[in-house]
């Protein structure tokens, strides 16, 4: 009596009907497809298509088919309506209202198929009992079973299933994000029930099971923010200072197309090779698909604007030496010897008596910011300027004053060597400077052999103190007067003010 029934309600609907409707919705689906529709709206086009087509097949069914075959034909047909039911549900709520309206993300696609799933399956057993008259209870024991071993022929799919769900759950990624899964790096174009699919920088597509993805280090390259730093290693061979290299190299990155001004790109000195300095050139961009187009283009930078400054790019070698060990001695005691005549305070030393001193000197490299001397410290020694910049700067009434600056031919810690004095000021590099040390040991042989050479310097000495003197002595009536303006103007708006 059932049976006979459900097989009436299931051929309710004439043949005619029937198919009209299942044309209706194949052109809504073709249409849909072809236009781009929401999946939501697509896919309930779909499920009512697949509702519409059973119903027509039990129409066609001859009577006593149609009687045994009703019942199963009435629940497939109502389970595939609901199916499209849910979709619609879901583009007016989620695709129209939370998306086209409020502007709010949408949900996961795998957390709405989930939602759907649920419902149908609940509709399903519902349906069993209602229509069929089937005893859950012993459905469910009997299904126990099935599920057991199911779950043990599966449990690699039921892995990556629920490794799907907790990627959509925690969203570490999303579809157009650059990431870097494992060992390989690529953008998000699926994040699917059992997969995530990312496409290389090479143009090819790459499967991960979801299970391998949340067992694996995952770096997102689009998170925080689409801003990525990345960085090329330049080799530079030791004779070069670091402040010029670290210099050309900044600038060898100003201007780059896609390289972004803020964060701004600096280089650093990385590492002490065995036949180079590695310098680490480090930028940012936010455009990931670029990076090695960017990475060629910096290199390219970097290589004219070091050969363009005499800079020579380190590499693997070998140097046999022939000269005799105390060769490259006496070129560096030729090259001080020069920068000493060019100093007046050494115009009255002999060529002789010059190569004897700078047979004792070393030339010392600073970079820029660093300190040579500090004001008050004790010292015994006169430093010239052979290369770059210092800047003299003394401190006085709290304050700290630039006095000088000096460049090559420049000497400073004549009193010092003189007569053992503290420092009376204090001396920064402004650039990368070179600076010869003359120390009183090196200078006291020189000094007894040639009594003029004491008193040039210090004739030269005292008119550079008086001059020095001279700047204090300004900068403190300076602050003197500026302190006495503040007290007559701070007097003036108080008797203003009338306080």
């Amino acid at each position: 009596m059932l049976a006979a029934t459900a097989g009436a309600s299931a051929a309710e609907l004439p043949l005619s009907a029937a198919l009209a409707a299942a044309a209706v919705l194949a052109a809504g689906v073709a249409l849909g497809s072809r236009l781009r529709w929401q999946a939501s709206l697509r896919r309930t086009l779909f499920f009512l298509l697949l509702a519409s087509l059973v119903a027509a097949c039990a129409s066609l069914l001859p009577p006593g088919a149609r009687d045994a075959a009703g019942p199963g034909l009435l629940v497939a047909g109502r389970i595939l309506a609901l199916v499209g039911l849910l979709e619609f549900v879901q583009f007016l709520l989620l695709d129209l209202v939370l998306v086209a309206w409020l502007r709010r993300s949408p949900p996961p696609r795998i957390l709405r198929d989930f939602a759907t799933l649920a419902l149908a399956l609940t509709a399903f057993f519902l349906l069993l009992r209602g229509t069929l008259g089937v005893n859950l209870a012993s459905l469910l024991a009997t299904s126990a079973m099935i599920s057991v071993v199911l779950g043990l022929a599966l449990q690699d799919t039921l892995g990556s299933f629920f490794a799907g769900l907790a990627l959509q759950m925690e969203a570490p990624l999303a579809i157009d994000d650059w990431v870097r899964v494992g060992e390989s790096d690529g953008r998000v174009s699926q994040v699917g029930w059992r997969t995530v699919r990312i496409v290389s920088l090479d143009g090819d597509e790459m499967t991960f099971p979801n299970s391998l993805v949340t067992r694996s280090p995952l770096t997102n390259y689009s998170r925080p923010t689409p801003a990525h730093r990345a960085f090329l290693d330049v080799h530079v061979a030791y004779r070069h200072p670091p402040g010029e290299v670290l210099a050309a190299l900044t600038d060898a990155m100003r201007g780059v197309p896609g390289v972004l001004e803020a964060p701004p790109a600096q280089a650093l000195v990385w590492e002490f090779g065995e036949s180079a300095v590695l310098y680490r050139v480090r930028y940012w961009l936010d455009d990931y698909r670029r990076i090695n187009d960017l990475r060629g283009e910096i290199a390219a930078r970097v290589w004219y604007r070091l050969n363009r400054d005499g800079i020579e790019h380190g590499f693997p070698a070998r140097v046999l030496r022939r000269e005799p060990p105390c060769a490259p001695a006496e070129e560096a005691s030729r090259r001080t010897a020069a920068a000493l005549r060019c100093v007046d305070i050494f115009e009255a030393l002999s060529d002789d008596e010059r190569l004897a001193l700078a047979a004792r000197l070393r030339p010392q490299l600073f970079g820029a910011g660093e300190t040579v001397i500090r004001q008050g410290d004790r010292g015994d020694s006169l430093f010239l300027v052979t290369r770059g910049r210092v800047e003299v700067r003394v401190a006085s009434a709290g304050q700290e004053t630039v006095v000088s600056t000096l460049g090559p031919g420049s000497f400073f810690g004549e009193m010092s060597l003189l007569t053992g004095d503290p420092r009376t000021a204090t001396v920064v590099v402004l650039e990368g400077a070179e600076v010869v040390a003359v120390g009183r040991e090196d200078f006291r042989h020189i000094a007894a052999a040639n009594p003029r050479v004491l008193e040039e310097m210090t004739r030269i000495v005292t008119a550079r103190r008086s001059r020095l003197a001279e700047s204090i002595r300004e900068s403190e009536e300076a602050a003197a007067a500026r302190a006495r303006e503040h007290g007559d103007l701070l007097e003036r708006v108080r008797a203003f003010f009338g306080v």
